[in-house]
């Protein structure tokens, strides 16, 4: 019975330095410890686990007349329901959240842009296209092979071999009517 007691212990003691750790040194621990990649075994659910584990088995073997095996099943029962718990309220949401600034070219269909320089027919030109993320310029060409002048508002239609391929935005709209 005492190295069961002594074992709770040692698993409180780990989640207290662990958190205390990461308050202290997140930077540097959550670098090291944020390239694993099975959902399982995040930090942050393994170290609820264990820390509710030792939590709950020093709880029961001082407030509870259960045998030491009971009391060791429902510690692990407890670890194993907060662990799962944890991922669910902290690492799928927060995966989820994670956002980039980054983007692929194909996203960029349907988006407006100006003409920075102008068009030949039948040759490519320079785009900027103003996002949240900030501006970018891009290589363009006419859709229909006829010349867009500098400062046109176009839209892209199509992107073929890191290539924009745009139309006015007033032949757009003057199509739709």
């Amino acid at each position: 019975m005492e190295w069961a007691v002594t074992l709770y212990a040692v698993c409180i003691g780990f989640g207290l330095v662990y958190a205390l750790c990461m308050l202290l040194f997140s930077d540097i621990l959550g670098h090291w410890l944020g390239h694993i990649e099975i959902p399982v075994l995040q930090p942050v659910t393994l170290v609820s686990g264990v820390t509710a584990f030792g939590g709950s088995g020093l709880l029961l073997t001082q407030a509870s007349s259960f045998s030491a095996d009971t009391i060791m099943l429902l510690s692990v029962a407890g670890g194993a329901a907060i662990a799962v718990l944890s991922y669910f309220v902290w690492v799928e949401p927060m995966e989820r959240a994670e956002t980039t600034i980054g983007y692929s070219i194909h996203e960029l269909v349907g988006q407006a842009g100006e003409v920075l320089t102008a068009i030949p027919a039948g040759g490519v030109g320079e785009i900027l296209i103003t996002m949240v993320s900030g501006r970018s310029n891009h290589m363009a060409a006419s859709m229909t092979n006829r010349p867009i002048p500098e400062g046109a508002r176009v839209i892209v239609l199509e992107v073929r071999d890191h290539v924009l391929y745009v139309e006015r935005l007033e032949e757009m709209e003057e199509g739709l009517q």
